[in-house]
């Protein structure tokens, strides 16, 4: 229990309450000074106030009749005033006219006193008073004042509010600096469970979700989403390793086949250098493969596209159908380009031009001769729009989605040269501009669509 409390208190949410709950206190310390200060002036000079109302009574009251008046005007005021008015009218000798206070020294101005207990109507404690003194007339004296115990009273009052106020307010830091810690200890134990579920090899385990959208929320969700892109990655990195695995075998076994041969039944030079021919063959595939494998792994995170030149996709598209017009040609295809001009995309010139060769390789290795192929590219709203179409065979709709997969060819193309990597890359350099890329029904035949923004 101990050690919780100490793990708790020790928290960082908590420090950054208590020093949240400090800074706060000096504030309220700060203002409780102010408004004391306010308050004890603004009682002082509400005190002054009515002293110089009765000051002024009194002196009306002496130039209208005389001493008789003023006199009747100090009793009066003593008759109907506040048990804390304090009067006194005297000569400048000492003799006691009116008032309830005994003779005293003249003093003049703003004047502090204590009145002894005997001294003080019946009082049983000293009182304390501020007042004025001044002369009335020549040998005539006046002193005006009230007991500044009751404001004294209301001062302490008010400080006692202060302090009860400042004591709710620490405890209810503390409380929720107790509240907040547990909380966030909560949910920082959360993220370090799974870590170590993941470092134990539980790739599956996510950190629970609370719903909020606060600071940690937002952590949580961006643990959760490294998470998934980190098993996604290690779950293409097994499948790869898996293709590999496999599509590698019959190259490497071709090669071993072929050097085995040369060793064994070659007689002569032309029987070796047709046995190091084939062998060079099945090398230079596994070279392809790899540089596939390789480019793809480069590509394999997008990009802010707005960072590559601006591309006149138009004429890109243009001048890969007159480099590969010949090619189609020889093998019976039909090259088509339909392509609106003046189309202006962010990208790579080598790598969107690898892209459209990908596309052509692809529709004249898997279908048959005579088959049109047609590369199409036009404007949508804020895309560019690029089709690359054939009248072929087509790719069955449960097949689509696969074929993006490294290595993954159809069973009718198992017979024909390829490594299956070719889709794959495509995918990969779309990804790399931000773009998307679907296959469709061409009824009959495929129509492969790449969306780009549009520069």
């Amino acid at each position: 229990m101990s050690f919780a409390w100490t793990r708790l208190v020790g928290s960082e949410s908590f420090r950054l309450t208590a020093i949240f709950t400090a800074a706060i206190c000096v504030a309220m310390l700060v203002l409780m000074a102010l408004v004391y200060a306010i308050t004890h002036e603004a009682l002082q000079n509400e005190l002054f106030s009515a002293i110089d109302r009765d000051i002024a009574a009194i002196k009306s009251g002496y130039r209208s009749q005389g001493i008789s008046e003023a006199r009747e005007v100090v009793n009066q005021h003593l008759y109907h005033g506040a048990s804390s008015d304090f009067l006194l009218l005297e000569t400048s000798w000492g003799k006691k006219l009116a008032g309830n206070l005994p003779p005293m020294t003249p003093r003049l101005g703003k004047v502090f006193m204590e009145l002894p207990p005997q001294a003080s109507a019946g009082s049983h404690q000293s009182r304390h008073i501020l007042g004025e003194g001044l002369m009335l007339a020549p040998g005539l004296y006046l002193f005006d004042g009230r007991d500044l115990d009751l404001v004294h009273d209301a001062e302490e009052d008010e400080l006692a509010a202060f302090l009860w106020v400042l004591l709710v307010s620490l405890g209810l830091a503390t409380a929720g600096g107790l509240v907040l810690s547990h909380l966030f200890l909560a949910r920082m134990d959360d993220i370090t469970e799974t870590c170590r579920a993941i470092m134990e090899g539980r790739y599956a385990d996510r950190v629970p979700e609370r719903g909020a959208g606060d600071e940690l929320g937002r952590l949580v969700g961006t643990i959760n989403a490294m998470l998934d892109r980190i098993s996604g990655l290690m779950e293409n990195v097994e499948q790869i390793s898996s293709d590999i695995a496999h599509d590698m075998r019959a190259p490497l076994t071709h090669l071993q086949h072929h050097l085995e041969n040369a060793l064994s039944e070659a007689r002569n030079e032309e029987a070796y250098r047709g046995a190091i021919e084939q062998a060079l063959g099945e090398t230079e595939r596994l070279l392809a493969i790899f540089h596939a494998l390789l480019k793809i792994g480069q590509l394999e995170e997008a990009i802010d596209v707005r960072t590559l030149p601006r591309l006149n996709l138009s004429h890109l598209l243009e001048e890969m159908a007159d480099i590969y017009r010949p090619v189609t040609e020889d093998s019976g295809h039909i090259l088509a380009v339909r392509v609106t001009p003046e189309l202006w995309v962010h990208g790579d010139r080598t790598l969107l031009a690898q892209l459209i060769a990908n596309l052509i390789e692809n529709a004249r290795a898997h279908t048959p001769s005579g088959t049109h192929i047609t590369l199409h590219a036009e404007a949508a709203s804020s895309e560019v729009v690029m089709m690359v179409c054939d009248d072929g065979p087509g790719i069955p709709q449960a097949e689509r989605e696969r074929v993006f997969r490294r290595f993954y060819r159809l069973e009718r193309s198992r017979t024909t040269p390829g490594t299956g990597l070719g889709l794959p890359l495509v995918a990969a350099i779309v990804r790399y501009h931000g773009g998307s890329i679907e296959l469709d029904d061409q009824a009959p035949g495929l129509m492969v669509r790449v969306r780009l923004a549009r520069a």
